[in-house]
């Protein structure tokens, strides 16, 4: 409308001999409408892109951090990656060799890897990237060994699209539905979108929508966190076609992500971190860790070989850890890498799926390698234990391996520091963490059984 009233007077002052006020008038006219247009062009580009960083909730902040870590399908499954094929020739030369069989020696400790990884019908691959090798670094997943749930985050440009609603959304409108959708996914209520996005998540990975499992939405851009029940072996060999399937069911798709030890899960050997490495007495030592007034006590793993994770510089301080008994210092607590079910807590009422499904130790914990308990005997959070014995002879995984020696046993845990504010003390061996933030492994701990 503004262009034809623009043109009118244009040919107004034309039909009155002014060409040069018409002339002029066409100019504006131009700038008008290109400058209009531009602008338009770039709304829309905007929209289609990934949205910038803005300030989100902090719940939905901290979902982000944790999720987008996760490596896209496209990488994972792209055999002709370089840095893949270096990594599987790495690999090779490793576990082509027989260990030594001695848990202070880093090849006895990459076999065991291989091994727990193995059995969970994974396969494994070393790198190196301090020698330029590039690949996700899955070691802080590796209390996640055991699990049958297959995490998987759908991201999108925005939620427009989704349950038919095509209008157009900002950013804060994706920070809302997130919101919602969160709150009904933990309450288990029904929402139309949730319905809508299992359906077409259900087309892509060609499965029934009761499969389809929504864990969490969060904003910046839309993401959806999702898993997909009984995936069978040549489910994760398609795996490879899944992203091209999701952006047909989505329009506004933009990637795709996996959990870490789901497809070809790959670790840096270069995350060890020989400043954390210590073979501890067959005497447990104890000593007082945290604030001053309210430590607790800290029981070495007697007998236990620890590899150090480097995770020191990776927070926003190190007095969580380092120096030792730093009166920031967090509780030390042991972790798991065993199977566990339902039954072990002697919980006999919990439905079918519960039961059958494996838990990783006595917890299955997020952020960092760490999942919330699927099976909250002690209330809902994540679940660790100060007493290495306890753990040892309940959870602790066992692995069989070929050395130079002949066949061994080792038994694996991770070593864990939690934060005084957000751990409560449920028995003396069970320790149960609210947030996953506030849980972070530091070693892994290898014991010939």
């Amino acid at each position: 409308q503004l262009l034809l009233f623009c043109i009118w007077l244009a040919q107004d002052n034309a039909l009155k001999h002014d060409f040069g006020a018409a002339a002029d008038y066409y100019r504006s006219i131009y700038m008008v409408f290109s400058v209009s247009h531009a602008l338009r062009y770039v709304q829309l580009k905007e929209a289609d892109a990934d949205p910038p960083s803005r300030e989100l909730p902090k719940q939905q902040a901290v979902l982000k951090a944790y999720y987008d870590s996760f490596p896209d399908i496209d990488t994972v499954t792209n055999v002709t990656n370089p840095d893949i094929k270096k990594a599987e020739e790495f690999t090779r030369s490793i576990l082509n060799i027989k260990p030594s069989g001695d848990v202070s020696n880093r090849d006895t400790a990459c076999h065991i890897i291989s091994k727990l990884l193995g059995d969970s019908g994974q396969q494994c691959l070393f790198f190196d990237s301090a020698n330029g090798i590039n690949l996700h670094d899955a070691s802080g997943n590796l209390t996640d060994i055991g699990s049958e749930e297959k995490i998987f985050v759908l991201k999108l440009r925005s939620s427009q699209g989704l349950g038919g609603d095509m209008t157009r959304k900002t950013f804060e409108d994706d920070v809302k539905l997130a919101e919602i959708l969160m709150d009904c996914v933990k309450q288990n209520r029904h929402h139309p979108i949730l319905e809508d996005i299992r359906n077409q998540l259900a087309a892509a990975h060609e499965v029934t929508k009761d499969r389809i499992v929504i864990k969490a939405v969060y904003a910046g851009s839309c993401s959806i966190v999702y898993t997909v029940l009984d995936l069978t072996p040549s489910a994760l060999e398609k795996l490879v076609d899944v992203s091209e399937k999701l952006k047909k069911q989505f329009g506004k798709f933009l990637s795709a992500k996996v959990h870490p030890l789901l497809y070809r899960p790959s670790f840096d050997i270069a995350c060890f971190d020989e400043r954390g490495n210590r073979t501890f007495s067959s005497t447990p030592n104890t000593h007082q860790i945290g604030p001053s007034g309210r430590t607790k006590i800290y029981t070495e793993a007697a007998g236990w070989t620890r590899y150090g994770l480097k995770v020191l510089s990776k927070y926003k301080n190190d007095d969580w850890l380092h120096p030792f008994q730093h009166c920031n210092n967090w509780y030390r607590a042991f972790h798991g890498t065993g199977n566990a079910k339902a039954v072990d807590f002697g919980k006999t009422d919990e439905n079918i799926e519960q039961k059958a499904a494996p838990i990783d130790a006595i917890a299955n914990i997020y952020n960092t390698g760490f999942r919330p308990a699927r099976v909250a005997a002690c209330g809902p959070g994540v679940y660790c234990s100060p007493n290495p014995a306890w753990l040892e002879g309940t959870y602790a995984g066992a692995v069989e391996i070929d050395t130079v020696k002949g066949k061994k046993s080792f038994k694996c845990m991770i070593q864990v520091a939690v934060n005084p504010d957000g751990v409560k003390c449920a028995t003396n061996e069970i320790w149960v963490v609210a947030k996953s933030e506030d849980i972070r492994p530091y070693g892994i701990l290898i014991k010939e059984a």
